[in-house]
């Protein structure tokens, strides 16, 4: 190999024996799905990466295309182009046909991961397991996004399909959604001429969706063939599958009148010749993206009912039908814990949202908000969080990056420069827990069993004002007959006649008061006892803002 510095030929194939001069341009570390890598160094040359033998970079992966992609060097810089794959190319977490590398980008080729880096210095460690939230992130940030434009539907269901196509390794995929004359159509295929056209094949597809849209679960077929249906796409995790029916099941948003049914969609993948075997953290991915693929369509199905249901003079109206579906409708029973919730918009719709959703029967994600604005754009912005928000705890512990992603919702979801205050929190069921993250809410406030109280201020700012928000995670251990009130200011700020608010030390005093005197109370009847004194405090009084209140009691 001749030197480009000296022009001399080098037997060293990594720096020139005369010169010095390095002669690779760059490295790329390679990671397959189970986390074994390898590093290659990279010359001023064209490289074919694909599965087949003859390739210069070989990735032995069935998730990757004979001959998948380029990588070559070209006026001092390198870059990767498609060759018309089937998984496609993604860079930093976007499609990419032909793009220009930089420093530690991430290439998504199929289930493999190639981190190109330059040679001054190593790759270091942290990026690659970081590289790897960052991805799955992004794209559920930009569905997120997508979801927001009220005339992106198509767009965001592509992004999902892809999304899925990749996860699973699907050699074929379909989206059904129902039509107006209670059949399904095809709203998105990938290579449908290989699944099959109408006929015999779409035909059978059409009586399984049937099914599966009478009783609402997904149906698996494994490797010898049988049919198994389940009610939780985690159930796959570490079977191998041949093929999968995802039914879209509604957040019961919709009225019935609209969707008729729970289920929104179905979307069907077969995995081509063998079995495909998804890891634990890939089937909860998938959950992820079926969820926000469920968002999207109520989203564009609310919005339209907006346009078309002008019998509805005030979109405040069907914004607060929106927002009263939005938030529980139960409360979830778990060990060790008394939960009880209350909320009442003013008027007809304002920004306050709560949500408390189990995680793996280990923990639960509590979490409560106050959206700014009021009408349509709001309660949108609600239920993308909910979706948001629902999609990361499958796979997210930490709560300080749940929030970062949030505040990048909230501050990109609309034209309206809308901002929430926003506290999140992990309470691990068994050992008492609690971690989270305060964005500028009004402080949750622990009573504790000896007496004493403690307040959870905040550890970030309100969400949807700066560009990076994750704010500092902090915990505390709540033990057996702690209390914590959650609420928001609509309780504090309470008004009676004479414009005097209650204020939190009222409110503080009533719980206390009432915690001694009643040391046994469930949650519920605390709850009682802070709306009682909400009401005698106003007395009859109109108030002027939501209130949310949300009660957690700690017991053996």
């Amino acid at each position: 190999m001749v030197c480009e510095r000296c022009g001399k030929r080098s037997h060293n194939v990594l720096y020139c024996e005369y010169c010095g001069e390095r002669r690779y341009k760059a490295k790329l570390r390679i990671v397959d799905r189970l986390g074994h890598d390898q590093a290659l160094y990279l010359f001023p040359q064209k490289y074919v990466i694909g599965r087949e033998s003859t390739c210069d970079i070989l990735l032995e992966d069935d998730s990757v295309s004979r001959k998948h992609a380029n990588l070559f060097y070209q006026n001092g810089s390198f870059y990767i182009e498609d060759l018309h794959s089937k998984n496609g190319v993604f860079v930093n977490g976007e499609k990419c046909e032909k793009c220009t590398l930089e420093n530690y980008d991430y290439i998504q080729i199929g289930r493999i991961t190639l981190h190109f880096y330059f040679p001054d210095g190593d790759f270091p460690e942290e990026k690659i397991h970081l590289r790897t939230s960052e991805f799955i992130q992004e794209t559920l940030l930009k569905i997120s996004r997508e979801i927001q434009n009220k005339n992106m539907l198509d767009d965001v269901l592509n992004t999902i399909v892809d999304g899925v196509m990749s996860v699973t390794n699907a050699s074929e995929g379909l989206l059904y959604l129902p039509d107006t004359t209670d059949g399904w159509d095809i709203k998105i295929s990938r290579n449908l001429q290989v699944l099959g056209k109408p006929g015999v094949v779409h035909e059978k597809i059409l009586h399984l969706i049937r099914e599966i849209n009478e009783r609402g679960q997904h149906v698996v077929i494994d490797e010898k063939g049988k049919r198994v249906r389940i009610n939780h796409i985690e159930k796959i995790a570490e079977k191998p599958i041949r093929f999968l029916a995802i039914a879209l099941k509604s957040r019961k948003l919709l009225s019935r009148k609209r969707s008729g049914n729970e289920v929104l969609g179905v979307l069907i993948l077969r995995m081509g010749a063998s079995a495909q075997i998804l890891d634990s953290h890939n089937a909860m991915i998938l959950e992820s993206l079926a969820n926000q693929a469920v968002v999207a369509i109520e989203n564009s199905y609310l919005y339209n009912e907006a346009l078309a249901k002008r019998k509805i003079d005030n979109e405040l109206e069907l914004a607060q039908a929106i927002q009263s579906r939005l938030l529980p409708r139960e409360i979830i029973q778990v060990p060790h814990t008394d939960l009880a919730a209350f909320s009442r918009a003013c008027n007809y719709v304002g920004g306050d949202y709560y949500d408390i959703l189990p995680i793996q029967d280990q923990a639960l994600a509590l979490a409560i908000a106050d959206i700014s604005g009021k009408g349509i754009g709001a309660a949108l912005v609600m239920s993308s969080l909910q979706g948001s928000l629902r999609a990361q705890i499958n796979y997210e512990s930490r709560p300080e990056h749940i929030v970062a992603h949030i505040n990048q919702l909230v501050r990109e979801s609309s034209l309206e420069s809308l901002f929430a205050t926003f506290f999140f929190c992990i309470y691990d069921i068994q050992s008492g827990q609690l971690r989270y993250v305060n964005a500028g809410h009004n402080p949750p406030v622990v009573f504790r069993s000896t007496g004493s109280e403690e307040q959870l201020k905040s550890s970030a700012t309100v969400l949807g004002i700066l560009e990076e928000n994750s704010g500092q995670e902090k915990s505390i251990t709540l033990e057996e007959g702690d209390v914590v009130i959650f609420y928001t200011d609509g309780l504090t700020e309470a008004m009676d006649k004479n414009m005097q608010q209650l204020g939190l030390k009222a409110v503080s005093d009533t719980v206390r008061a009432f915690l001694q005197a009643h040391p046994e109370a469930p949650a519920k009847q605390i709850l009682k006892a802070i709306l009682d004194k909400v009401e005698r405090h106003v007395a009859g009084q109109p108030q002027h803002d939501d209130l949310t209140l949300l009660v957690l009691k700690r017991q053996r």
